[in-house]
């Protein structure tokens, strides 16, 4: 299309997967826990796009673009016989597993236990309670993925760049958690910390409803506040693992490299059939709005079916690197 200026490739598929192997939970009077058996049915609705652009295009200069737009949906559509849930990963709370007519792989643990209008129940010390049971937390599967890849050339010298964009998808973190917990992060110091006599001040707010009935509000001179300690600690935000949850939309500078082709003219008279060298540098740039300090990109499941729970991850490395090739 347009002298091979454009070119378009689309895909919209529905997969459906029958007899999927799970480990499906069995009785405990029986002696096993659990048994691996065909047990669920599956459906991926998917959209596929792969869009190439070559906007310029001289001698001296060529500008080409790809565009590659992934966006599906997975949903369970039916489990074993007298299963309501699947367990795939994580400890009682978090957890992932399958629920049937959910989509595949959502995020389950403990919330902050809130009143029948939905607001916080707090104990007398203005902080929250847990619920007893687990409960949907987040969903780990990213709305679309967009990968945009443009290639530079200028003579003898090309210039490659890699863009990766997310948009949706939540983890459990708890590097987070244990850089705010630990009073590290930014964040945990936007207020202050101690008053002018030395005593920890007491700034924070969990709005909510105390065991009296009394509501606990901002505006209110007299509520119950806490100090960035209780917030931040283990019976404030993170008593749930809700507190855990972020939403892991990033756009990321995956890959770039600049190389240089010697032009052929000065290696006639040689046995070398090419050289080039080259810089390159991957996970150079990412911004992630919703995720503070750390690269959203981890699974403490590793490859697995499994995503969406983030447990002490190693950072993700930056490299930067140069290449020289050279062909007889």
């Amino acid at each position: 299309m347009f002298d091979g200026r454009i070119a378009l490739d689309l895909t919209k598929y529905r997969q459906v997967t029958t007899d999927v192997i799970f480990n499906v939970p069995n009785s405990s009077a029986a002696g096993i826990s659990a048994v691996f058996t065909n047990s669920g049915q599956l459906t991926t609705d998917g959209l596929e796009v792969a869009l190439t652009l070559v906007p310029v295009k001289t001698k001296s200069f060529t500008w080409s673009s790809t565009f590659n737009l992934t966006q599906f949906i997975t949903t369970v559509d039916k489990l074993a016989p007298g299963v309501q849930n699947i367990f795939l990963g994580g400890f009682t709370t978090p957890n992932i597993r399958l629920v049937e007519g959910d989509q595949f792989g959502q995020i389950y643990g403990n919330d902050y236990l809130r009143d029948g209008q939905g607001r916080m129940v707090l104990t007398a010390a203005g902080l929250p309670r847990p619920t007893a049971n687990v409960v949907k937390l987040g969903n780990p599967n990213p709305r679309y993925t967009l990968g945009i890849f443009n290639n530079f050339t200028v003579k003898d010298f090309t210039l490659s760049v890699l863009l990766d964009i997310r948009r949706g998808g939540d983890i459990y973190s708890r590097n987070v958690a244990d850089i705010q917990r630990n009073g590290v992060g930014i964040e945990t110091a936007e207020k202050e910390r101690f008053n002018a006599d030395g005593t920890l001040a007491k700034n924070y707010i969990f709005e909510g409803v105390l065991p009296d009935g009394t509501v606990n509000a901002d505006s209110d001179p007299n509520a119950v506040r806490v100090t960035a300690e209780q917030y931040y600690g283990n019976a404030g935000k993170y008593v749930a693992a809700r507190g855990f949850i972020y939403e892991t939309s990033w756009f990321r500078v995956r890959e770039l490299s600049l190389s240089y082709a010697l032009p052929k003219k000065y290696l006639n008279n040689s046995k070398i059939g090419g050289l080039s060298v080259g810089v390159f540098g991957r996970n150079l740039f990412l911004h992630a709005p919703n995720y503070p300090h750390l690269d959203p990109e981890q699974n403490a499941l590793g490859i697995s079916n499994a995503q969406g729970l983030e447990f002490n991850a190693l950072p993700q490395n930056r490299t930067v690197g140069a290449n020289l090739s050279v062909t007889f």
